[in-house]
């Protein structure tokens, strides 16, 4: 006997995000907070060695990311940087640059360090994610398709970078 069952297109989009956060969860070997019902948190190291092609610096950074049901929360801190223009979320695999997805912050002047948070939605998607809904992010975080990097005067493609999910 067959059951077929209907589900909304906001069903299949909770489901979705919710395997993501679970993928992502066990990645980072979270899944106790999953469980136990609290925000799902991790972090990305980014170092010049990450970019495409490495970049010889004594920068270093963190991104602290929190995975809520419709955002994204991070905390980005980078020390050892001079002349820093933007941060952002790319889309592509390790070793592979590609285009932006998310801008974490953009300065009008050149700034030295950075210590900036705040929170990703479906509607600050851009470039291939513009319009898409935010499992859509979700998903290529999880499956090791987005990098963060932080852009200077210096090095205009990236000064320092981390890789999400799964490398």
């Amino acid at each position: 006997m067959k059951v077929k069952v209907a589900m909304s297109s906001t069903a299949v989009a909770v489901l979705a995000v919710l395997a993501t956060v679970m993928i992502t969860a066990s990645t980072y070997g979270l899944t106790e907070l999953v469980f136990a019902q609290e925000v799902p948190k991790f972090a990305i190291n980014l170092t010049g060695s990450e970019e495409v092609p490495p970049v010889q610096t004594e920068a270093t950074g963190v991104i602290e990311i929190s995975l809520m049901p419709d955002s994204v929360g991070y905390s980005i801190n980078a020390t050892n940087i001079d002349g820093v223009t933007a941060g952002h979320v790319h889309l592509g695999k390790k070793g592979e640059n590609g285009p932006v997805v998310a801008t974490l912050f953009k300065y009008d002047s050149p700034m030295n360090e950075v210590s900036e948070n705040g929170t990703i939605t479906a509607d600050k998607l851009e470039g291939p994610m513009a319009g898409k809904e935010l499992s859509y992010y979700l998903t290529a975080g999880a499956a090791g398709t987005l990098y963060i990097n932080i852009h200077t005067e210096r090095n205009p493609n990236g000064e320092i970078r981390g890789q999400s999910g799964a490398n």
